[in-house]
């Protein structure tokens, strides 16, 4: 994939340069916007990084000018603080997106993807298509599409949003019930047995009520997160992170629950912090997540939390000697409300939420996850995270 970097900053130019080269892309650079336009008309892009504000031909003119030769080419905006505004004319004028200076690597990485992908399946919808009529059925079909999928989005969030304050409600007073009724029973004469029992199957079963509406509000969180992620709205935090010390508290935090199932939770980290730059909450939520499956999925044995170095990428693996998946799911795992409980032990474990969080967490860090496993053979998960250099604890 080859990029054309337009910016007159000449260091903003060599770091994009060279961390796309990285990350696996071919890089153009352009000093200012007319020398991106010839160059352009000279070679094929595949995308364009257009700084804002340049002197001369600004990025708003150079981008009208590309979009003559290429109106589909997807531009991203590169823009200083308070040039919001701008931006937002541009995205009119038919960019794909903008990034605030300084530019976030692994933010621009996954939007550069993203932009690609759009561009490249647009270009298949119009190439399907024998006749303009057709290919204007199927943009419409797809429009439809996208419309029917934001509107599922908007629904969940909706009444996730609606259910989650008379659920806490419900939980708050059956909590305070259970601690009533255990003040109670103390002072209440218990001479007959079959009172006895009515007071027990009360307080189990507001033990039950409490139990169940957690792991409902679970699910209620998980929705109400997996549509903020689609839609953009998730505030990053974004911060220097040391994977192995991020590790250790998840690990350390879950550990008293793997000691009560009789499981062995094993931690393989060497002495580098093996440093990248992420959001702390969400890649902990990653990791937990990760090994609360692995848990759950495995009934005896161990589970093993890694992470090392490879090239340019931390590679963190959580690996068990669980029951193992079949290869024909590993996709259907990462898919939204895909869930294997029920087919492995006759117990769904959740309602398939989980990896598919972790997934957008991962590749909106500008990392990848995958799976290996076969059944009885326990499974390894897998996340790649990209190294920041310049990244100090």
């Amino acid at each position: 994939m080859n990029v054309l970097v337009v910016d007159d900053d000449e260091m903003v130019r060599y770091v994009l340069t060279e961390k796309l080269c990285q990350y696996g892309f071919t890089a153009t650079a352009a000093c200012d916007g007319q020398s991106a336009v010839e160059l352009f008309r000279e070679a094929a892009f595949d995308a364009v990084l257009l700084d804002l504000k340049m002197p001369g031909m600004d990025g708003i003119e150079t981008l009208k000018e590309l979009r003559k030769y290429d109106p589909d080419i997807p531009v991203i905006m590169i823009t200083a603080f308070g040039d919001i505004a701008t931006a937002v004319e541009a995205i009119k004028l038919g960019a794909y997106d903008f990034v605030e200076k300084p530019p976030q690597i692994s933010r621009i990485m996954v939007t550069l993807r993203r932009a690609i992908e759009k561009a490249t399946l647009e270009r298949r919808v119009r190439d399907l298509g024998k006749s303009v009529e057709e290919s204007a059925a199927l943009k419409q079909a797809y429009e439809k599409l996208k419309e029917l999928d934001q509107v599922k989005s908007t629904f969940l969030s909706s009444v996730s949003h609606e259910l989650r304050t008379p659920l806490t409600s419900i939980i708050g007073f059956a909590e305070i019930s259970i601690k009533k009724l255990k003040k109670l029973i103390p002072e209440i004469v218990v001479d007959n047995l079959k009172i006895g029992k009515v007071i027990q199957q009360v307080e189990e079963n507001l033990v039950v009520i409490v139990s169940e509406s957690a792991r409902f509000a679970g699910l209620i969180e998980s929705i109400l997160d997996l549509t903020a992620m689609e839609a953009g709205t998730v505030e990053w935090r974004w911060e220097p992170l040391s994977i192995k010390e991020v590790v250790e508290n998840s690990t350390d935090a879950l550990l008293p629950a793997f000691k009560e199932k009789g499981l062995e939770l094993e931690v393989k980290i060497g002495d580098d912090p093996l440093l990248i730059k992420g959001d702390r909450y969400r890649i902990s939520q990653v990791i937990n997540h990760m090994l609360s499956n692995a848990s759950a999925f495995t009934e005896r044995g161990r589970v093993t939390c890694s992470a090392k170095r490879f090239n340019n990428y931390v590679v963190l693996s959580v690996s068990d000697t669980g029951i193992g998946i079949p290869p024909s799911q590993h996709e259907m795992i990462f898919e939204k409300f895909s869930q294997i409980g029920d087919a492995l032990t006759d117990k769904p474990k959740g309602v398939g939420l989980g990896l598919p969080i972790c997934k957008l967490i991962v590749e909106y860090h500008g990392g990848t996850i995958a799976v290996e496993s076969e059944p009885g053979k326990g499974s390894v998960f897998t996340i790649s995270l990209p190294v920041e250099e310049d990244v100090r604890i």
